[in-house]
């Protein structure tokens, strides 16, 4: 092929294909890739390609960078370099913008291609580069993209994606602090934290914003302010690195503790994120994988493959470490506190011990394990008190007989009522009768509508955000070490504000925090004996599911049967709550591979605490959430014990026992024989 049947194919003029060749005039990156296709796929390069064959076969790709103090920057250069030299070619980097230098350096080198990484602060001269006549690709951000086979980097994604994560876990008071001097990415990230906000039904409110650039940057007072009004945030969002670590040292200066009384995310890894106190949930991007997709991009161009041109956005990665809370919400949307707070003190014990005060339980069905310990621990405490327990029902999840059953309890005239509904809308007059007749009310995990703060004591319940995030995490974790992908959820139907929070916080993590991971099927039940069909269908429908979410333990024994039906039982099941059915199928290396533990017997403990409290005239909070217990296969002996206030039974220390070979010292066994 000569030099006209070259130009002819490419659609160029013969001057065209010379100045590519010999690079003697600038030449589009368009018509420059179309020539150089055409020349890599004809069966043999003609005489004046090959005497040039250093200015389109150089092994060399430059890489110009500017700031080679960031962390960030420095591993997007060993993310180049790696795949550089898996593709054979040898990396030079020009630690300069200088354009003069640059046209010199391809004049007498002549690389093969060019990387060019824009600093997120200065990046206004590095996209007037963008026409060299060489190969090359810009690592910039969106506003920069012209269709020209850059790498973007999406900040706006990255900002809303920290907001909506802290919100989703129950923070409505979040800041947003802003380093960065390019008015540009400022503004996309700003836009992401407003978006996350309204999107949420939280108004914005410009205090919470901190502009570094305008401010003398961390100054003495400039995180000092948000911190001293009631309104303070309960989340902060660091858009830079230098922020993040200023903020720890502040925290430690004030004696803040993270993230108990506030949670930090970082938009930007650093070395040691991970080691220091706390280790730092972040936001953020990873500079390795952007270095490698350059090359790739760039590999792209050089080789004139269809689409090359088009942009390659890049999105962040939300990693969850230690320095974020999930703040738990009450059924009114009120925060959750720690039982510390229903601490009594010796003269207040005294007090309710000497006014001979009474109590009844009405749960809205019983017989099983977290009824047996709610009932335990509320008589306990109750028992220590003086309080005397009148009657337990059980209303064996019949609106109707809850209600006559409290018209009993009401006869008896208790001065406390600890109760759960067996149906928030059915028994609200029941429970306003209750109210108007002076009982204190003290509810189990869900309000009757219509009920105000004000009706009622408190509500004690566990806290099920962090609930449906410990299950959510067990089966991420476990799916994907285990090369596995995709998932099916079966979700409670039924209107009750718990395990619908505890549900869509399961969604919000394997959304989140595993996005290798893929939700291929949703279905809900009212009645959990309904589960077995549901589980049934939902597994004929969609074979390719390797993993289970279900509500609690009695519908995932339903799904677990479905599953043997099946016979598929090679599918992974988590749920929540811990009874002898599921332990036994864990020990025994069953489908069941974890779950999130209520802790029944503290609960009760609550209940008891914040009647009592009542009793004497205190106020306390109006939702009180104890911290849910995971449980795995390694830790199933000392969760039961804990959890269920008993030895573990025989049968599931000889099931794990089994499990090991007979290796009963493996993980402690030996401990309970």
């Amino acid at each position: 092929m000569n030099i006209k049947e070259i130009a002819k194919k490419a659609g160029v003029s013969v001057a065209t294909v010379s100045h590519v060749v010999n690079k003697t005039r600038y030449v589009s990156t368009e018509l420059t890739e179309r020539v150089i296709k055409v020349i890599n796929e004809s069966d043999g390069q003609p005489n004046f390609v090959l005497r040039n064959m250093k200015a389109l076969k150089s092994d060399v790709i430059l890489c110009l960078v500017e700031n080679l103090l960031d962390y960030f920057y420095i591993n997007i250069v060993k993310g180049i370099q790696s795949k550089s030299e898996e593709n054979g070619y040898d990396m030079v980097v020009l630690n300069s913008f200088n354009k003069s230098l640059l046209r010199e350096y391809v004049r007498l080198e002549k690389p093969r291609g060019i990387i060019i990484i824009a600093d997120k602060n200065n990046d206004g001269e590095i996209f007037k580069m963008k026409d060299i006549n060489i190969p090359n690709v810009i690592i910039g951000h969106a506003r920069n993209s012209t269709q020209n086979g850059s790498i973007i980097i999406d900040y706006y994604g990255s900002a809303y994606k920290a907001a909506n994560h802290v919100i989703k876990n129950g923070h409505e008071r979040v800041c947003f602090i802003n380093e960065l001097r390019n008015g540009y990415i400022h503004n996309q990230m700003l836009m992401g934290y407003k978006d996350a906000l309204r999107n949420n039904g939280i108004p914005f409110d410009p205090v919470l914003v901190i502009d570094l650039e305008s401010s003398n940057p961390f100054g003495n007072d400039i995180f000092e302010d948000i911190f001293i009004t009631e309104s303070r945030p309960t989340a902060l969002l660091s858009a830079g690195g230098q922020a993040t670590k200023e903020l720890l040292k502040f925290f430690n200066n004030k004696y803040i503790k993270c993230p108990d009384d506030v949670s930090l995310v970082s938009f930007n890894e650093f070395e040691l994120i991970d080691m220091v106190n706390p280790a730092i949930t972040t936001v953020a991007f990873d500079p390795l994988q952007i270095g490698i997709k350059s090359v790739e991009k760039l590999n792209e161009k050089i080789n004139g493959v269809e689409h090359a041109s088009h942009d390659t956005v890049i999105s962040s990665r939300l990693t969850v470490r230690n320095s974020t809370q999930c703040i738990g919400r009450g059924p009114l949307g009120e925060k959750a506190e720690s039982p510390e707070v229903l601490d009594l003190t010796p003269s207040e014990i005294d007090l309710i011990r000497s006014g001979s005060y009474t109590a009844a339980i009405s749960f809205h069905y019983s017989g099983i394990a977290w009824a047996r310990l709610h009932e335990k621990g509320i008589k306990d405490v109750f028992s220590d008190l003086g309080v005397k327990v009148l009657a337990v029902t059980d209303a064996h999840f019949d609106p109707e007989l809850q209600i006559k059953q409290h018209a009993s309890i009401l006869a008896m005239n208790p001065d406390v009522l600890i109760s759960i509904p067996a149906d928030e809308v059915l028994t609200e007059q029941s429970y306003r009768e209750v109210v108007n007749k002076g009982v204190k009310l003290v509810l189990i995990n869900n309000v009757p509508n219509g009920l105000q703060q004000e009706d009622y004591v408190s509500c004690v319940s566990v806290n099920e955000r962090q609930n449906g995030q410990t299950a959510g995490r067990i089966l991420g974790e476990y799916l994907s070490t285990n090369n596995k992908k995709k998932i099916g959820l079966l979700l409670h139907g039924a209107p009750f504000f718990a395990t619908k929070q505890r549900d869509t916080a399961v969604q919000q993590v394997l959304s989140e925090e595993f996005p290798e991971l893929e939700i291929v099927a949703i279905d809900n039940f009212i009645s959990r004996k309904k589960t077995f069909d549901k589980c049934y269908e939902m597994i004929k429908n969609h074979p390719e599911i390797e993993g289970l979410y279900v509500s609690w333990d009695a519908p995932a024994q339903e799904a677990l049967n479905a599953l043997r039906e099946l016979n598929r039982e090679d599918i992974s099941i988590v749920t929540a709550d811990l009874d002898s059915d599921v332990a036994l199928n864990m020990a025994k290396g069953g489908p069941i591979k974890g779950l999130s533990a209520q802790r029944p017997y503290e609960q009760g403990r609550a209940m008891a605490l914040a009647a009592a409290n009542a009793l004497i005239g205190k106020k306390i909070p109006s939702f009180i959430g104890v911290a849910p217990y995971k449980i795995t296969r390694d830790n199933l002996l000392t969760g039961w014990q804990d959890i269920l206030r008993e030895r573990p039974p025989k049968e599931l220390i000889k099931a794990l026992k089994n499990m090991r070979g007979g290796d009963v010292k493996k993980e402690g066994i030996d401990a309970w024989y």
